[in-house]
């Protein structure tokens, strides 16, 4: 799986979760005030994440993840990619 097909299936993951057009889930989007993802749909897309990459994603504080581009590249880094 190379970086685009896993932001692609990141970007899915995301976009089912919050329900919104995947094409929303860009990775300069803010979680917060583009995407409207409060602390629980950030736990319904951990769950989803580790699920579609077989991964387990450490606990983060949302906070300190502003973006998506932020929050895949942890999950790049642990899909090794």
């Amino acid at each position: 799986m190379g970086r685009e097909e896993a932001f692609a299936t990141f970007q899915g993951c995301v976009a089912e979760v919050l329900d919104i057009d995947p094409a929303q889930v860009t990775a300069e989007a803010r979680w917060a005030e583009d995407l409207e993802a409060d602390s629980l749909a950030v736990v319904e897309i951990t769950l989803a994440l580790n699920d579609a990459f077989s991964i387990r994603l450490p606990d983060m504080d949302p906070s300190k993840l502003a973006t998506v581009g932020q929050a895949f590249d942890i999950v790049a880094g642990l899909v090794g990619v």
